[in-house]
């Protein structure tokens, strides 16, 4: 097969893309290298699926980690299994933007897989990929209205840059990402430290200029090496079923509208579409019809009256455009959690709870990049009974797991760091009803949680999601309404969910999913000003309930104290074998942690015996200055002086010249184990050991008087004036340095006297 490059350009950046060569049974595949990493896509188009109301779409990020030179941790199973958080969330950021690109009534399975081959560790690898994986499926035979293109927008030192490093991005305030396709935006994923509205929409209007000439440059590659696109039947309703089944539930249609209240819509599909199964029951036995044309007829019809009657101006549930449904929120509704809250808005309700711990219970992270920690993470978990329905219960699915990393993301900015608050942060949230943007209800209960648990954040957060009908979803010139707080029905039906949250200052986190092909740059600014202004309102709500965080931990929380231990104090902290960590744990009976950033972590219940022990610690690893006065402890007695224990663990001698203004021939006779006295540092000996003095101790005392003549005293005490003190040497006779060591040679091997031995 002929190989075929393409090089994209955009903003000084290059792409190149290859196909013709790898995986050459798939309906196309693109190998897409920025820097030095490379990323494979791959498409494939299987059978029609006529047994699924929605498009049988599935996207797999696969990142290996072979790609960043990584071996999987763990000491049994070193094969890749499930997909990490990270690559579902990369998956669910291609999917949520090509989905809605793909043909109405096309029911074809597509499977597009994205493999990382290669990771530099320096370009953001979701830019090749995503880009790798829009030119596989433009240019294969699968019918797509693209091509899609998607830049990431940083904010540094306050100026807007193109497709950051990942180095740059670690500085920058905003993290924005933005697909756009030729009919507008059509996916923003942010996250941000409280930036303004202003900001972040010329961020959204960069990258969309940047994706319109990407898209240009996709469009003429496409040209050169394009497969003719499949001609297809779509799988839709015929309309004369259409018109059949509308004269039927036309009533109920009617009635189901007039009738519409938060939640009331799911009943009353149900009951319209059970309706319609049993009048054409006979139809279905003679398969001259099928179950899911006849519920996807019904769909289409229930979709367009409560579209027309919300674009004539009556909301489901007969709210205003820009109304909030009712709020109850609660703090501290669990009695024996760390922190809890409950927050509802109309029929969606969670209760979010904090669970706090030492900085070593922090999580850990494995992709291409390396191993990475967190200490802050949110979860999020719904369950069958939220909707009212019975099903799977399990392991979470990528919506569950896309909507707790949405909640995650929106506090980052107002969490205090490590050394404010060294703790791990765990919060969760319990869906209780879902019935329209449980992740915002989700954000919104985090915030209070985390107030109710005592965690100091910065300011409170609250979000709110923003919806879209139009007249003509294909027709951006067409009439539209935008709706704030949209409830299910109108998520279900409407045209997009545009979540933003913040405080009062600014943006925090963005996540935009549509059903049409794009927004305008003007639908955008309309839902930047209606949720702000919803915004605002739920967290006057919010402060009324709790206006700071608790001045105080719940007594179930355990009790934490950090110590930086500088790098070459850790094994001294630690000591031979664990023993001195393990002896001031038994002291103080509390739990001592030492991550491998040097953050020793202490917690206990008592906080006395935190502070006691957190005291020894940095006692044990403090650089004591000449001249510090200390009240010290007689730790043993020798001829030579006394040891004294100046700070907790840290013992130095006070040499017997310094215990009297005269001759000590036996230092037992003015000093004992256990006596206290100030002690001062006065200097340091050849080999860094600290040398004491005590003025007020040696003032008090008074030596003996020396013999004439006499030499060195017996029982090893020493004069003072001429002779050396501890620590100190006398000068060799031949002038060398005392400390220099010469090894001597006792016949043994001595190279300089058998220069051949080795040759």
């Amino acid at each position: 097969m002929k190989r075929i490059f393409k090089d994209l350009e955009f903003n000084g950046q290059k792409i190149t893309l290859e196909t013709g060569k790898i995986a050459p049974q798939a309906n196309a595949s693109v190998l897409a290298t920025m820097g030095k990493t490379v990323v494979l896509a791959t498409v494939v188009m299987g059978k029609v699926d006529e047994s699924k109301d929605y498009f049988p779409l599935q996207v797999e990020f696969v990142d290996k980690l072979y790609a960043g030179g990584v071996i999987k941790g763990g000491k049994w199973i070193k094969r890749e299994m499930n997909p990490s958080d990270t690559s579902i969330l990369f998956g669910r950021i291609i999917d949520r933007s090509i989905r809605p690109l793909f043909p109405k009534g096309f029911q074809n399975e597509v499977q597009l897989i994205v493999t990382v081959l290669s990771n530099d560790k320096e370009n953001d690898v979701v830019i090749p990929a995503f880009i790798a994986a829009s030119a596989a499926i433009t240019i294969s035979d699968i019918p797509f209205n693209g091509p899609v293109a998607i830049a990431r927008i940083g904010l540094l030192n306050d100026q807007l840059v193109v497709n950051p490093t990942l180095s740059q991005t670690k500085e920058s305030k905003m993290e924005l990402l933005v697909c756009t396709g030729s009919a507008g935006v059509n996916m923003i994923e942010c996250g941000a430290q409280i930036v303004a509205n202003d900001t972040v929409l010329q961020g959204i209007e960069l990258a969309q200029n940047v994706g319109i000439e990407i898209n240009q440059q996709l469009a003429d590659f496409a040209k050169e090496v394009g497969k003719t696109k499949l001609e297809f039947k779509a799988v839709l309703p015929s309309e004369t079923l259409k018109q059949d089944i509308n004269k039927l539930i036309q009533a109920d249609l009617d009635d189901m509208i007039a009738n519409g209240q938060d939640g009331s819509h799911v009943q009353a599909e149900e009951k319209i579409i059970d309706k319609v199964h049993e009048h054409y029951e006979a139809q279905l036995k003679s398969e001259e019809v099928s179950k899911i044309e006849l519920t996807m007829a019904a769909a289409d019809l229930m979709r367009t009256a409560i579209r027309q009657s919300t674009l004539n101006g009556r909301r489901f549930d007969n709210r205003q455009v820009d109304e909030i449904r009712p709020l109850d929120i609660e703090a501290g509704v669990l009695p024996c959690t760390h922190g809890s809250a409950l927050f509802q808005r109309g029929l969606t309700q969670a209760i979010t709870i904090t669970t706090l711990g030492p900085l070593t219970d922090r999580q850990y992270l494995e992709d291409s990049l390396g191993e990475t920690t967190k200490r802050y993470f949110h979860y999020y978990s719904a369950m069958p009974f939220t909707t009212g329905q019975t099903g799977r219960v399990g392991r979470p699915g990528r919506r569950e797991i896309g909507h707790g990393a949405l909640a995650e993301k929106a506090l980052l900015a107002v969490l205090p760091t490590e050394e404010e608050f060294p703790y791990t942060i765990m919060v969760t949230s319990e869906i209780m009803s879902q019935n329209g943007s449980s992740s915002m209800a989700s954000t919104c209960g985090s915030t209070m949680s985390l107030m109710d648990a005592g965690v100091p954040i910065k300011d409170k957060v609250a979000g709110i999601s923003v919806g879209l009908i139009s007249q003509d979803e294909y027709d951006n010139s067409s009439k539209y309404i935008l709706l704030t707080d949209i409830a299910g029905v109108e998520d279900h039906f409407g045209d997009m969910d545009f979540k933003i949250t913040g405080t009062k200052d600014g943006i925090t986190a963005i996540q935009l999913d549509v059903k049409r092909p794009g927004l305008t740059m003007d639908m955008i600014r309309g839902t930047f000003e209606a949720s702000t202004k919803a915004r605002l309102q739920i967290l006057e709500k919010m402060n009324s309930v709790l206006s700071a965080p608790r001045a105080s931990l719940s007594v179930y929380a355990p009790k934490i104290k950090l110590v930086k231990l500088p790098e070459d104090k850790i094994g001294e902290v630690i000591g031979s074998g664990g023993k001195t960590i393990k002896a001031l744990m038994e002291k103080y009976a509390v739990q001592i942690d030492i991550d491998d950033f040097g953050n020793a972590s202490i917690s206990s219940q008592d906080d006395q015996s935190i502070a006691d022990c957190a005291y020894a610690i940095e006692s044990m690893i403090k650089e004591v200055q000449v001249g510090e006065q200390y009240d010290g402890e007689v730790t043993r007695v020798e001829n030579y002086g006394a040891f004294v224990e100046f700070l907790p663990g840290r013992e130095a001698l006070l040499h017997v010249s310094e215990m009297a203004t005269g001759f000590i021939s036996d230092p037992f006779s003015i000093i004992k184990v256990g006596d206290k006295l100030k002690v001062t540092i006065s200097g340091f000996n050849d080999n860094h050991q600290i040398k004491l003095s005590a003025p007020e101790f040696k003032a008090a005392h008074q030596g003996e008087a020396r013999p004439q003549g006499e030499g060195r005293p017996m029982g090893g005490g020493r004069s003072f004036g001429d002779r050396p003190r501890f620590g100190d040497r006398p000068p060799r006779r031949d002038g060398g340095n005392r400390t220099e060591f010469k090894p001597k040679n006792f016949g043994g091997y001595d190279p300089n006297r058998h220069p051949d031995r080795d040759k």
